[in-house]
C-alpha cells in the first residue's frame, strides 16, 4: 500500500499548510483545553477559529458546497486533519454537532430545519450536545 500523497494531494496539503500558517491563532499553544484558560476564553478562541475555518470551507471538507462544505474527498479531510493537528488548535466544542447532530438533521430533517441549523453549527455560533 502506498501512503505517499499523489501530486493533487500534495498540492492540497501545501495549500492547507499555507492557509493554516497564515490564519491559525497566534496563541494556538494556549488551546481550548489549556489549564491557562478559563472556559469563556477557551470557548471564544474555539468559536473564532471555527468561524474562520467555515469561511474558508475547511470546517467540513466533505460536505457539499451548497451547505458550506468544500465538496472535498475523504482523503482531503484526512490531509487537513493531519496538518491542523500540528498547530495545537482549539477544538472539540463542535464535534458532536458537526459529526452527529447536523448530519442526522440533514438526512432526516426538513429543508427548513437544515436551513435554520446548519450554518450556525458550522460557524461555531451554536453548540450541540448528545443526550
Amino acid at each position: 500500500m502506498d501512503f505517499e500523497d499523489t501530486p493533487e494531494e500534495a498540492e492540497f496539503r501545501a495549500e492547507v499548510r499555507a492557509w493554516l500558517e497564515a490564519n491559525a491563532p497566534k496563541n494556538a499553544s494556549a488551546n481550548a483545553f489549556s489549564a491557562d484558560l478559563n472556559e469563556k476564553e477557551a470557548l471564544k478562541i474555539a468559536k473564532e477559529w471555527q468561524a474562520k475555518k467555515a469561511e474558508a470551507r475547511y470546517a467540513k471538507i466533505t460536505w457539499p458546497r451548497e451547505i458550506g462544505g468544500m465538496g472535498g474527498t475523504p482523503i482531503q479531510n484526512v490531509i487537513y486533519s493531519q496538518e491542523e493537528a500540528k498547530f495545537n488548535l482549539p477544538g472539540g466544542f463542535f464535534d458532536i454537532g458537526l459529526g452527529m447532530c447536523i448530519p442526522t438533521l440533514l438526512t432526516h430533517g426538513t429543508p427548513e430545519q437544515a436551513e435554520r441549523y446548519t450554518r450556525p453549527a458550522l460557524y461555531g455560533e451554536e453548540i450541540w450536545c448528545q443526550l
